[in-house]
């Protein structure tokens, strides 16, 4: 069976008139400016087809004309991607010849299911999807996702599998625009070594000490796979597709060791720590705290402080997207849209404000409760749902309005009224006032000054 992924009908995308459809690689770019977005239910996939169409921009064209111009027209245009047709075979998912993402030499026969997280395969538990081993299978389609992710979300496990090139895999964030073209324009910026890509070189791996080429990050494969040719015709597991030509098994092991900390990866947080660290998305298993949001606003004033993901002449969202694990166990996929202003006078003021509203939710248990204990379980219950209501809004507060911050403030005001009645239940003068105070408890989001403290009370008793 021949299967090449310039022409074959695989990538899911939302046209900007709402047709959804699938198209190959070369519509995706030379129509890019006609469709909205790419309309993968699963964020991983999102993130890894824009990773890989950025990376085809990238060897195709190189560095962006006069960093970044906007491109005449609509879209790019299709002379730009005659490198795509000198180097046809690079591109087949099938076949006995030159294979995309594939090495003949690979070992290990697994089910082709391993290539999809979600899809649950040995004795995995934690699943609403029953599927069974080489049993049920995978479209073509489903395979050539399955393979893009292996760069970016791939973990560590028996018997040998190793991380990517990003170790735990990090929190994505990805600037996106109102249409597949101006998302790739807005992450296509110059670079001084682009490298090869994998689809060329499948065995590429960097040279140990130095610095990884772009191109060789974003495409470096952390498992050897080698796809077995459809068994039979049924219902894809992955996506549901009717009599699709299925793919039950693959050789699939490590490709050994990935992580490199030399190569800086254009979508992830990085902390000023030493050594460098990236962020990733907490376990929400974990015994004890539920975390979801907790680590939004520090994440937000990372994403800010940083730079690199840019606030342009014109507005722009940032695609979040967090892949929880928990050593070989994949925990949770989640991701978050943020709408962030056209302008830079407010970067600085954002950054130190995420941080005071941290700091701020912190100290709430301090401020209502007469113990440390009972604070923290009482701010435990609520904050959750203030934070994932406030989250939502992060674009607003990333323009640092004093307005935007009242009405985050706000969102407790409710929620310290139930926890005010439940505190100080009671009749009483002083349990009515007890009350009262701390319905009024909120996050004091007004700037900070060196001078601002605590007022002192004179001497002399209440005169």
């Amino acid at each position: 069976m021949s299967y090449n992924l310039l022409e074959e009908k695989w990538i899911p995308v939302l046209r900007s008139d709402g047709t959804a459809e699938r198209v190959g690689i070369r519509t995706a770019l030379v129509e890019a400016g006609g469709i909205r977005q790419i309309a993968a239910s699963n964020p991983m996939d999102r993130v890894a087809v824009l990773r890989f169409l950025l990376a085809l921009l990238y060897w195709c064209k190189g560095n962006p004309p006069d960093e970044g111009s906007a491109v005449s027209g609509n879209s790019f245009p299709a002379v730009w991607f005659s490198k795509l047709d000198d180097n046809w075979d690079c591109f087949n998912l099938l076949g006995y010849g030159k294979r995309f993402y594939q090495d003949r030499d690979a070992k290990r026969s697994r089910a082709a299911t391993d290539l999809i997280q979600e899809i649950p395969t040995g004795n995995n538990f934690w699943h609403f999807r029953h599927s069974i081993d080489q049993e049920d299978g995978l479209c073509p389609a489903c395979c050539a996702m399955g393979l893009l992710r292996l760069p970016l979300f791939s973990v560590s496990g028996l018997p040998d599998l190793k991380s990517g090139i990003n170790g735990t895999p990090p929190v994505y964030v990805v600037p996106w625009g109102v249409s597949l073209l101006a998302t790739l324009q807005a992450n296509w910026v110059t670079y001084t070594d682009l490298g090869e890509p994998a689809w060329v070189q499948p065995g590429i791996r960097p040279t140990p000490g130095q610095g990884v080429p772009l191109l060789t990050g974003l495409t470096l494969l952390s498992r050897r796979v080698w796809l077995h040719e459809p068994g039979q015709s049924g219902t894809c597991v992955g996506c549901g597709a009717e009599n699709a030509a299925l793919i039950q098994t693959c050789m699939f092991q490590s490709a050994g060791e990935q992580k490199n900390d030399r190569w800086n990866d254009p979508h992830v947080v990085y902390s000023d720590a030493t050594p460098r660290k990236a962020w990733k998305a907490p376990d929400l298993t974990a015994a004890g705290k539920f975390r979801m949001d907790r680590p939004w606003p520090r994440l937000l004033a990372s994403v800010i402080e940083t730079g690199k993901f840019g606030f342009r002449d014109k507005p722009i969202s940032l695609l979040v997207v967090g892949f929880a694990t928990d050593q070989a166990k994949n925990i949770d996929v989640w991701e978050r849209t943020i709408a962030a202003p056209s302008t830079e006078s407010t970067q600085g003021t954002a950054a130190s404000l995420m941080q005071q509203w941290q700091k701020e939710a912190e100290r709430l248990g301090k401020r209502v409760a007469r113990s440390e204990v009972e604070g923290a379980a009482t701010i435990a219950a609520i904050r959750p749902h203030v934070e994932g209501r406030v989250s939502a809004r992060a674009g607003e507060l990333i323009a640092g309005t004093d307005e935007a911050w009242d009405r985050a403030a706000a969102e407790y005001r409710p929620m310290m009224d139930a926890i005010a009645r439940s505190l100080s239940p009671g009749f009483t003068v002083a349990a009515v006032e007890r009350r009262r105070e701390i319905a009024r408890t909120l996050p004091d989001m007004r700037p900070r000054t060196k001078s601002a403290g605590k007022p002192r009370r004179k001497k002399g008793g209440n005169e």
